[in-house]
């Protein structure tokens, strides 16, 4: 009898704080190093806000951001949350203030196309507000080629993207069907979804929706072949329970040329 009180004394302790552990976020660095990079440049990587606030008119998020001074913010998905759909304010927010900070580029989520008539007016706000938003097109940036994935683009739709002399730099929300983008011969992949696996312990997420239990793709770097894979663990959260030993994060992606090195 003692020791089951003992525990759930313990999980009424643990529960409000990581709770409260949802509610901020922490920085992660990272250096991708590729050949095809001439001059470094500094990506913001936004992922899975799911319409959550930091701060008072997301001043915490925002300002974050801003000290970084970033070339580009890139929004992998996922901007808003589909079970909050006629409330996104705080999305809104955010996008209305980090327009000014540097040039936003937005690929699509499962949650804007669960939204359907209402994410597709919501994207089409955040492009009347300065976002550009890449739905299986490209943009010819001064160091990359940027480029933005639906969900489930095909194959060739991204090789009949790629420029073979320029660096080839993907946003596309699921992380699980980076083998197929890397066999295309797409550079670098920024995605998020996983939400960190929801659960992690020694590094490793437990559950993460497309790839079900102990996910491959999680967070951090990852390779195939030719191919680098980043993956945010993301700032939001859709389920009842909370993040455990996975604190948001806002992801900060230097990227240099090869002789520089990386992570």
């Amino acid at each position: 009898m003692i020791p089951a009180l003992i525990v759930i004394g313990a999980l009424l302790i643990l529960y409000p704080l990581l709770f409260l552990d949802c509610r901020r976020f922490v920085i992660t660095k990272a250096k991708i190093s590729h050949a095809k990079v001439k001059t470094p440049f500094t990506v913001v990587q936004v992922s899975d806000l799911h319409d959550r606030a930091f701060g008072t008119k997301q001043e915490k998020l925002l300002g974050t951001i801003r000290e970084a001074k970033p070339d580009l913010v890139v929004i992998t998905g996922d901007l808003f949350n589909r079970h909050k759909k006629e409330a996104c304010e705080n999305a809104f927010t955010f996008v209305q203030g980090v327009t000014s900070v540097a040039p936003v580029y937005f690929a699509e989520g499962n949650h804007e196309i669960a939204m359907r008539e209402t994410g597709e007016r919501y994207i089409e706000r955040i492009r009347e507000m300065g976002v550009h938003v890449l739905r299986n097109e490209y943009a010819g940036l001064d160091r990359c080629r940027l480029i933005g994935l639906t969900q489930y683009a095909a194959p060739d739709t991204l090789s009949s993207m790629l420029d073979p002399d320029r660096l080839n730099l993907v946003l596309a929300h699921r992380p699980e069907l980076f083998p197929m983008y890397a066999g295309t011969g797409a550079d670098v992949v920024l995605s998020g979804h996983a939400h960190g696996g929801q659960f992690r312990f020694f590094g490793v997420g437990l559950y993460a929706p497309g790839q079900g239990f102990f996910p491959r793709y999680t967070a951090g770097l990852y390779r195939w072949q030719k191919a680098t894979l980043y993956v945010s663990r993301g700032l939001g959260n859709t389920i009842p329970f909370p993040r455990i030993f996975n604190t948001p994060e806002l992801n900060m992606l230097q990227f240099v040329p090869i002789e520089q090195g990386g992570e």
